[in-house]
């Protein structure tokens, strides 16, 4: 992994991303051990973790339990290799036990002749060449997007396993639009959605509401705190969310109350956001997802299908089968799951391994 040649199959592959933030890592890490600044070196290297776990490894399993000895395989499990045994050697200073155990389970187990010890290796030198800023901004950009489609979902309680027809995005720069459709795929598939739909507004799936706070307010301006409140409630929509956008990204705004020009700083005004129907919304600085709620009978299927699975795979770890045994299936089903097992019998029995789905007697 230390050769140019690795680095550059790596960059051609999906796992390309995680190793350009491996190369980051190890940047941000050596500048603030250089400038003494112990916390500021190890926050970085346990959010990389966290990233690495709850993002890259879940997104590739997949990747890594598909039965095709390819390129992609390969490069997923070298992908995950590279920044692990990384990590055992950023963490040496900080953890060096458990550092130290990394470094022999990854690399002295399959290689002899590397160094003894994890303390024995040199510090990780970023190599700048494989920095990706571009493609770094943009994952981060899905990763925003999917955790507040997840927060959508959560507030119609709907599940993920439960798909859906739409997700819809307002982001906060135009030239954000492209580089979700790049990475469209990756929203779809963790939003569990059919569609991803780019909004030029977010009154098309929203209405906002700008409430004055009393507390703030009424001693900063008296008297004239009702007007101000009128003069807010009064506004048309188009006005009320241009406010409200502008006041969620730290901006101040100007109304005029009984002919007088007043100044509302973002903490004065409380913004609300009310999903219109048929929708669920989540925001966060500047960045709208939104979910619709209709629900399909195609879509209820698909979705009963998932719970099947999810069942089934409880029911192989509770047997204590090995993740590649494969199982023969028998069910007893009233007429709707029948329905969902003949329609979706190849999905159910991919996912859970199964040669067969019999019905029983």
């Amino acid at each position: 992994f230390k050769q140019k040649t690795a680095y550059e199959m790596l960059r051609s592959l999906v796992g390309s991303e995680m190793c350009i933030r491996d190369s980051l890592l190890v940047q941000r890490v050596t500048v603030a051990l250089d400038a003494y600044d112990v916390t500021g070196a190890a926050r970085p290297i346990a959010a990389f973790v966290d990233d690495l776990s709850n993002w890259y490894v879940r997104r590739s399993r997949r990747r890594f339990w598909k039965s095709e000895e390819d390129a992609d395989k390969l490069a997923a499990y070298q992908t995950l290799y590279e920044c692990l045994v990384t990590v055992a050697r950023l963490l040496a200073p900080f953890m060096p036990f458990i550092a130290e155990e990394l470094y022999q389970n990854l690399v002295r187990s399959a290689d002899e002749t590397a160094p003894k010890s994890v303390h024995h290796c040199d510090f990780p030198v970023a190599d700048a060449s494989l920095i990706d800023e571009e493609l770094v901004r943009d994952t981060r950009l899905v990763m925003r997007v999917v955790s507040l489609g997840h927060g959508a979902r959560n507030r119609a309680g709907i599940k993920v396993r439960q798909p859906l027809a739409q997700a819809l995005v307002k982001t906060r720069q135009a030239g954000e639009v492209e580089s979700l459709r790049r990475l469209a795929d990756q929203v779809v598939d963790e939003l569990n959605v059919k569609e991803l739909v780019f909004l030029e507004e977010a009154s098309q799936v929203a209405d906002y509401q700008l409430s004055p706070v009393p507390g703030l307010l009424g001693k900063k301006y008296g008297a004239l705190f009702p007007k101000i409140r009128a003069a807010v409630a009064e506004m048309d929509a188009a006005t009320t969310m241009d406010l409200a956008q502008r006041l969620q990204v730290g901006q101040s705004v100007e109304v005029v109350a009984d002919g007088q020009k007043v100044t509302l700083l973002p903490e004065e005004v409380e913004v609300r956001l009310s999903a219109k129907e048929g929708y669920a919304v989540a925001e966060e600085a500047g960045y709208l997802v939104a979910v619709t709620t209709e629900l399909s009978e195609e879509l209820v299927q698909e979705g009963l299908a998932r719970e099947i699975v999810r069942r089934i795979q409880l029911m192989r770890k509770e047997a204590d089968f090995r993740i590649e045994d494969h199982i023969t299936t028998c069910y007893r089903a009233d007429s709707t799951l029948r329905q969902v097992l003949e329609r979706y019998g190849d999905y159910i029995k991919q996912e859970t391994l199964s040669t067969a789905l019999l019905e029983a007697e």
